[in-house]
């Protein structure tokens, strides 16, 4: 038995660092969007988070671009092509004359739309079971028997960002867009590998780009 569990030990972590964070809340396509989906030159993945958040930007950009080339799009971060402060102090028409110089002819950007921080109780267990009405009366009943035992407060921070594609071609009409949830994330780079794969896999099962 002991053997068994070690052997299934790594299949469950395995199993957890595949689970995706990030999930699609929802998302609009554009009627003038052709059946088989919009062609770009090139594509500029734009990521418009504040500065405190430029490791996230940054990773969120890449990702996305990664993808978006192993589709055969060719595409291009800000952060790469402009800098880390990308357009500020810019006009529009000095950004779109920018763009236009560099080939670029379609944009994506992303925008973190809300941030928002939540506490849930988990209860304690009384030892491995069985658990039966005494054990779970007494538990949540603290007037009775004091505080419950082993619970503790479980903090869950939720992100959620705007994801939107433009055609510089036409009047910087937007063509798609869509919103996700990313909650919990382990680190920068869960994140947006999680959003970028959610993304795409959209983008793909609507074909919105060929």
């Amino acid at each position: 038995m002991k053997k068994l569990l070690l052997w299934c030990a790594p299949v469950v972590m395995l199993f957890i660092a595949g689970c995706s964070s990030s999930r699609l809340t929802t998302s609009w396509v554009s009627k003038d969007l052709q059946a088989d989906g919009h062609h770009f030159n090139k594509v500029l993945v734009l990521g418009m988070l504040s500065a405190k958040n430029r490791a996230v930007k940054v990773n969120m950009e890449n990702e996305l671009a990664t993808g978006l080339n192993n589709m055969g799009i060719q595409a291009v971060t800000a952060t790469d092509v402009y800098g880390p402060n990308t357009f500020r102090h810019k006009s529009e028409k000095q950004v779109l004359r920018m763009l236009s110089r560099d080939g670029i002819d379609g944009v994506i950007t992303i925008a973190m739309i809300d941030k928002n921080a939540s506490r849930r109780f988990v209860p304690g267990y009384y030892g491995a079971g069985p658990y039966y009405f005494w054990s779970y009366y007494s538990f949540y009943a603290p007037y009775m028997w004091g505080a419950p035992y082993g619970g503790y407060y479980e903090r869950t921070t939720s992100y959620s960002f705007e994801t939107n594609l433009y055609d510089l071609a036409r009047q910087n009409k937007m063509l798609y867009s869509a919103q996700s949830e990313t909650i919990d994330p382990s680190s920068a780079e869960k994140m947006s590998y999680d959003f970028a794969k959610t993304i795409l896999k959209d983008m793909t099962e609507k074909r919105i780009l060929r």
